[in-house]
């Protein structure tokens, strides 16, 4: 049998999205994604998920999404490991995204206020 990574998460985006492009050009951006956990007779965990979006997709989740907006991420996991500026071997595991799948509709933050101007003419 071969091997199998696959991630489905369904969560809200916890941080202000920031489009960056990478040292060849290519536009990515970072994005922190809460899940909710709860267990009969327990109360709710947040679990909080790395996750990069890379591209095309990348460029519209930016342009759409902010914090707060519900999303579906398919992807897989990646682990990485580096040494620091002072020699510390660090860790990092990220949800890569190959899927962003918007949820929820437009948050009432997000609607434009009517006026009473506006009320008035629509009569």
């Amino acid at each position: 049998m071969s091997d199998f990574n696959r991630v489905i998460l369904l969560g809200r985006i916890g941080n202000d999205l920031e489009l960056k492009q990478s040292a060849q050009g290519k536009p990515y951006l970072k994005l922190s994604l809460a899940t909710n956990f709860v267990r009969s007779g327990e109360e709710k965990t947040t679990h909080w998920h790395r996750v990069m979006v890379f591209g095309n997709q990348a460029e519209i989740c930016a342009t759409y999404l902010k914090k707060g907006s519900q999303v579906m991420i398919e992807g897989y996991l990646e682990a990485r490991t580096w040494q620091d500026g002072e020699g510390k071997k660090m860790s990092s595991t990220s949800v890569i995204a190959n899927r962003v799948q918007f949820l929820g509709g437009r948050q009432a933050a997000d609607l434009e206020p009517v006026s009473e101007e506006r009320l008035a003419a629509a009569g």
